[in-house]
Order: C-alpha cells, then structure tokens, then sequence
C-alpha cells in the first residue's frame, strides 16, 4: 500500500492551502483519509493547538510528512501540488506554461503566469523541504522517483476526471466573470452545484472523503475551504493517476506539469466549429437548449 498528499499550494504565506491524504487499500482502492482546508487544520488533527494556529512564514513540510504517516498508517510516497515549481528559481512564465496554455487555453484552462513575487519563495521553499525529507522533484513521466513531488493543474486535470469540454466553473472568487448577468444567489447556486458534482466525480475514485458541499450555503466565503479542499483533492488524485503510470508530464527537465493521459475527451469545442458558426448561436431557441446541457459546456456558450 502506499499514500499520496496532494496539496492545494497557497501563492502567499497569509492565505490557506488545502492539503488531501488518500491511501491504497489492501484491494488496490483508493480511499480519503484527511481532508482539510489549510496546514494548520491538517496537522491539528495530530495536534489540536494547531488548528486555530495562524499562518506562518514557513510551510510545514516536515510535520506535514510526519502527520500524513501516522494518519495514513503507511509512507507517503507522492505529493502532488497545485503550485509552480521548477530545479531553479521560478522568475517568469516556464516552458510549461506556455504548453499548458497553448493545449488547454482554448478550453479556458491556461495557467497563471508566476512571478519573483508570486509564488516566489514559496515555490523555491517547497521544493527544498520536501527534498530534505527525501521527495525529489520530478519532472520526466518516465522516471518517477521512489519518493517524488510533482507540480499538477487542477483546472486541465478536471477535463479528464469529470470528461468535460471546457473548464468547469466552480472557483468561489470568480462568479462574476463566470456568469455576469446573474444576481448574486443565482451565481452563488451555480457553484454549489459545480463543487458538488466535481466532489461527486471525486468520490467515484476515491472513497471517504468524508465531506459535503453544503448545499444550504449563504455566502461565496463560506465556500472557499470547500474550494480549497476540492482543489487538494484534485491534485491528490492526479496522484495517484501518476503512481499508477496514467500521467504525462508537459515541460521540460526543469519544470513539468503532470496531468492524466486521458486531458483530451472526444466533444471539445473545437469539434462544435460549425455550429458555432451557424446563426442558431444566437437565436433564443438555441440559448434555451444550451440550458439543458451538461454545466461545463452551458459555460461555454454562455462565454460566447
């Protein structure tokens, strides 16, 4: 058996990141063992002074290997992170930025352009204590370490995982660019629903997540732990896509993005080029059949 983290990697020390552990089980399944929506939630699980702990200028890589051991009852052997990450300072836009974005752009799934600043140090920080704790970064699909960090995008990950055709909508902070002709409730129902049913894809792969989307919520603030717990979970079972060889990694030997094999489903938008085209687009009568289309493709007509 083994056990993968998978860490929703903040790009600024004050705000939370959230971290998933899932463990193999003896028939080969996959199950959530914590789920959490920032460091110090986590480690409170061991340690319940933490939990209400603020943030610090450090990232707990160590006691965050150590928590995960004991909970999971076995040794991590894959941290999967939502954060750039590279053999060299990250200064600028990586060779796999610009991949990811020339593949995925078109389904509204480019990356964030880092900076010196943004994650900065972060990244650099990471990355050498996960290495001091015996985690190489990997960066060659074909070489993964026995114990290895590898750098994953949730956003072109969820294209495989919920065999979608364009970026599912679901990110708390942006409501208003995602449907900006709807009032604030309905916006607010809207990503409900998207969290929920990419939480439901989730526990089709992986069992006992042991957390709901509340479906009763009143506030987009009181979504962003879910947000953030979703997103960890994300990139924990790009994790385990990548410990059972179904990932690739775009990149190259300094910085790679690891995604599933299986990024590009049958039915994208590109294959819509005609109707598109068509004056159907417009008319009322096609916006109202775009009503009954499954929420990752009603965003995109809606984008028109």
């Amino acid at each position: 058996m083994s056990a993968v983290l998978g860490i929703d990697a903040a790009w600024t020390y004050d705000h939370p990141s959230g971290v998933a552990l899932v463990r193999q089980t003896g028939s080969g399944q996959w199950e959530a063992v914590a789920v959490d929506d920032s460091y110090q939630a986590f480690l409170g699980r061991l340690q319940p002074c933490l939990v209400d702990q603020a943030a610090t200028e450090a990232i707990p890589v160590r006691e965050l290997i150590e928590t995960a051991g004991v909970l999971a009852g076995v040794d991590v052997t894959l941290v999967a992170a939502d954060i750039p990450l590279a053999t060299e300072p990250v200064l600028a836009r990586r060779r796999a930025d610009n991949l990811i974005s020339e593949r995925f752009g078109r389904l509204g799934c480019s990356t964030h352009s880092p900076s010196r600043d943004r994650p900065g140090r972060i990244s650099e920080e990471i990355r050498d204590c996960f290495q001091e704790c015996g985690f190489q970064l990997a960066t060659n699909a074909n070489r993964l370490p026995e114990r290895a960090l590898i750098e994953t995008f949730p956003h072109p990950a969820l294209l495989s995982l919920m065999k979608t055709r364009f970026r599912v909508p679901y990110k708390v902070g942006n409501s208003r660019k995602y449907w900006p002709g709807c009032d604030r409730a309905a916006r607010l129902a809207k990503v409900v629903q998207n969290l929920s049913e990419i939480r439901t894809a989730l526990s089709r792969e992986i069992s006992n997540i042991g957390f709901a989307v509340p479906d009763d919520a009143t506030s987009f603030s009181a979504l962003k732990g879910v947000e953030d717990k979703i997103d960890a979970l994300v990139c924990a079972w790009v994790g385990i896509q990548a410990v059972e060889g179904k990932t690739v990694a775009i990149g190259d030997n300094k910085a790679a993005i690891w995604l599933p094999t299986d990024f590009c489903p049958p039915g994208r938008p590109k294959d819509w080029s005609e109707l598109l085209a068509s004056d159907a687009v417009a008319s009322p009568e096609f916006m109202n059949d775009v009503e009954d289309l499954p929420v990752q493709d009603r965003w995109y007509f809606h984008n028109l």
